[in-house]
């Protein structure tokens, strides 16, 4: 705890008000200059480090004290998770989380009441044998028993209508989010997909205004009480209703289009009379580009509009209005893609940084992370790393109305994650095991799958080749060493006995770099021996649209035997390749729509007369550790049984 932190908790510091006391010219002028330099115009509104608050928001306040709400609902999660948590329990449950001592409760899948097989399974964590607070309970599934302001009630009604059955408020899909999201917890949901993803986007945003507006309904009827006391009452009040800093809630989204999207459903859902700012973040946020249909419909759908995935952009809401463009200071939401978060945080050789306005943050929601996945996943682990630290500066902040466990550097074991992914990946699992801490309880649901080898569009044979690695860090060498001692060579005869090519797939660069660097070192041995050798195409992510466009037509015309294609540039362009008679998997895709599509590679040489159906194979190289990509491809069913079993070849027809 810093000096200042722990002063404030000593009851040492008189100032009052939202904002604190009113900082000094110089210090307002640095601070526009940090915004400046920091944020960029182009992003944010450049103002003071603070603002007064809106009349609107001080009318609001006086109302709620004139209407003699009641100060705190004891069964409100909000008031037992964030405003008022019970001290000593949150102290023993932080030390349990602290020494990673985390209880795991399984629910195995089982078939619904309707007779289907289960969807997902569903794990539940929590720091030792400990409670801390009570759950939603869902099966009563009405917006007043899920504390929900009532200003949002109304809104959401009319968005959500078209999601849910008649007589209802909530989707089936809806209701099994409901407990975790509504109490807190953090929560990892993989059955994310194109047909449910405006299900779940309702309901998070939904969460995400309900945790806004009663944010700033407490400090503002505080702030009003404050204002009608003399001067000896305000020395035996207490009242610790803030953070460090405004922000409360951080939406990480991969592109504009779809924050885009989610500002749109919040504009719907906040029933905000009023927006600030809206024709210019159309301008800069909306595109009406359109991808051609002969592009798969998840593509499409992933890059329509604006695709650039570096932005951020700060929200602020006041009674009737809704702010868009606002300093992240004086914003009470923000919303930005893992890049253009990063870029704000800067690195460690910046003179300047400034991550202050991360120290607050207290629901964070992550869509859409697969395809996060597919950029830098490094930034995500850097914002997350940033997270409810103790600020640098005070920004002006009132630290007599800081909320204790804030300046006992305990935010991070009450913060809210929620993060929704079409499909899991160690990375997304590493996120939700290290940098996920809610002492409420962390709830992961898993998909079961039935596969995807019946999706191709006609019966092949595919094969599975098992190599063994005890550990992931030697994971990369074992299966480089197998791929040139026992895969590479097999499809080389195969390769040059046949009239048409062999696509390699790579799902990781680094791998790429080395096949790529390995495969040229062979070809010019070969020539120095006067052998024949090989000449191949490489493309990947990073190569040029002429350059990829030269590669493919080498290889479609047969003048390149194999060509080496990335997962990367898979999902940032979808081609089609050309004239491939094999396929051979490096590893396996992270998303099982990839394996689809390239395997379907093989119909379209066969229609095109480019390889006999007799001849086409596909072959794929896997180890234990590629349970979760495997389970994907092949069924739950048969996943486990492939990584621990002793048979190193599998046979799917």
């Amino acid at each position: 705890m810093t000096k200042k932190a722990r002063a404030a908790k000593e009851g040492k510091s008189v100032s009052k008000g939202t904002s604190g006391t009113t900082q000094s010219k110089a210090k307002q002028e640095e601070s526009t200059k940090i915004s400046r330099s920091v944020y960029g115009d182009d992003h944010v509104e450049i103002k003071s480090e603070r603002e007064e608050e809106d009349s609107s928001d001080i009318e609001h306040g006086n109302a709620l004290v004139e209407e003699g709400e009641e100060e705190s609902d004891s069964s409100d999660p909000f008031h037992y998770h964030f405003a008022n948590p019970n001290q000593e329990l949150l102290k023993r449950m932080v030390n349990n989380a602290q020494a990673k001592q985390w209880t795991t409760e399984k629910f195995n899948p089982t078939a619904n009441a309707d007779g289907k097989s289960a969807t997902h399974s569903l794990s539940v964590q929590r720091p030792g044998s400990l409670t801390f607070h009570d759950e939603i309970n869902s099966s009563v599934a009405t917006l007043d028993a899920l504390k929900v302001k009532g200003r949002l009630v109304s809104p959401f009604q009319e968005v959500n209508k078209k999601h849910s059955s008649e007589g209802e408020i909530f989707s089936k899909l809806q209701k099994s989010l409901l407990r975790p999201i509504f109490s807190n917890e953090d929560l990892l949901f993989a059955p994310r997909s194109m047909s449910n993803a405006q299900e779940i986007q309702n309901i998070y945003s939904l969460h995400a205004l309900n945790h806004i507006f009663k944010t700033r309904d407490t400090v503002l009827k505080d702030q009003a009480r404050l204002s009608k006391l003399q001067h000896s009452d305000l020395i035996s009040l207490e009242l610790r209703d803030q953070g460090f800093t405004r922000p409360k809630v951080l939406v990480i989204l991969p592109t504009r289009n779809s924050c885009h999207h989610f500002v749109e459903t919040l504009i719907r859902l906040s029933g905000t009379s009023q927006q600030e700012n809206l024709k210019r973040f159309k301008t800069t946020y909306y595109s009406n580009v359109t991808l051609p249909k002969t592009k798969p419909e998840d593509f499409r759908q992933l890059f329509a509009g604006d695709n650039d995935d570096n932005f951020r952009l700060g929200v602020k809401f006041t009674r009737k209005t809704l702010k868009l463009f606002t300093e992240f200071y004086n914003s009470d939401l923000i919303i930005a893609s893992p890049l253009g978060l990063r870029l704000a945080i800067g690195d460690k050789t910046d003179k300047k940084r400034d991550f202050d306005f991360l120290s607050s943050i207290e629901v964070v929601i992550v869509d859409q992370a697969s395809a996060i996945a597919m950029q830098n996943w490094d930034h995500m682990t850097q914002i997350f790393s940033h997270l409810n630290l103790i600020p640098k500066d005070p920004h002006g902040c009132d630290f007599s109305r800081i909320r204790n466990w804030y300046l006992d550097s305990e935010a991070k074991y009450l913060r809210q994650t929620l993060v929704f992914a079409e499909f899991i990946t160690p990375e997304i699992n590493a996120l939700f095991s290290h940098y996920l801490h809610n002492v409420g309880g962390k709830v992961k649901f898993r998909p079961v799958y039935s596969g995807v080898l019946t999706d191709i569009g006609a019966k092949l044979d595919h094969v599975f080749m098992k190599f063994y690695s005890s550990s992931p860090q030697e994971d990369p060498d074992k299966r480089f060493k197998y791929f040139t001692t026992k895969a590479l060579p097999s499809l080389m005869r195969t390769t040059s006995a046949s009239s048409s090519g062999t696509v390699i797939f790579v799902p990781s660069y680094v791998d790429y770099v080395r096949i790529r660097n390995y495969m040229e070192q062979e070809h010019q041995v070969n020539k120095k021996l006067g052998a024949s050798g090989f000449s191949f195409s490489a493309i990947n992510e990073y190569s040029s649209v002429s350059d990829v466009t030269r590669q493919r037509a080498l290889f479609r015309d047969g003048q390149n035997k194999v060509i080496l294609y990335t997962e990367r540039l898979h999902h940032f362009r979808r081609y089609d390749i050309k004239g491939a008679e094999t396929i051979f998997m490096y590893g396996l895709p992270d998303n099982p729509t990839f394996y689809v599509e390239i395997v379907r590679f093989l119909l379209q040489s066969v229609s095109d007369g480019r390889a006999n159906k007799a001849a086409i194979s596909v072959k794929s190289m896997f180890s234990k550790w590629d349970a979760l990509k495997l389970e994907r491809i092949v069924g739950s069913s048969r996943v486990a049984k492939m990584c621990a079993g002793s048979a190193e070849i599998f046979e799917f027809s």
